[in-house]
């Protein structure tokens, strides 16, 4: 399974979805997080379908800080939304040619060192 994490810092740039959509060409990932969107609902609802993914799920960014997207197509794998939280998404993950489930988080992490103690909480699901 193939997996890419960026952080875009924006997904208003218009470049990001020419770079978006080049990843997935030439690496053909399973699933592709997007970190760092900094968009709200209205934009990111008209930003992702055009990715060509067939699916996607996201957390909206707060105050124009963060935001989380995930994109998956099915062809190899069937994905189900664990849970969604402000900085993460958690997602069960089945491969078909391995019949194995996995589970994969994305995470933004904050970028002001006095806040990581306080995100450095474990979770489980």
């Amino acid at each position: 399974m193939r997996i890419i994490s960026w952080n875009v810092r924006g997904m208003k740039k218009s470049q990001v979805l020419q770079d978006v959509m080049f990843l997935k060409r030439v690496h053909n990932p399973n699933i592709m997080f997007i970190l760092e969107t900094m968009v709200n609902t209205k934009h990111i609802t008209n930003i992702l379908p055009e990715t060509r993914f067939e699916h996607f799920e996201y957390v909206d960014a707060v105050n124009h800080y963060g935001g989380i997207a995930v994109l998956w197509n099915n062809e190899t794998i069937y994905v189900s939304i664990l849970s969604k939280e402000q900085r993460a998404i958690h997602l069960l993950v089945h491969d078909i040619e391995k019949n194995q489930n996995v589970i994969v988080n994305g995470v933004y992490a904050p970028a002001q060192h006095k806040k990581k103690s306080r995100f450095g909480t474990t979770y489980f699901i």
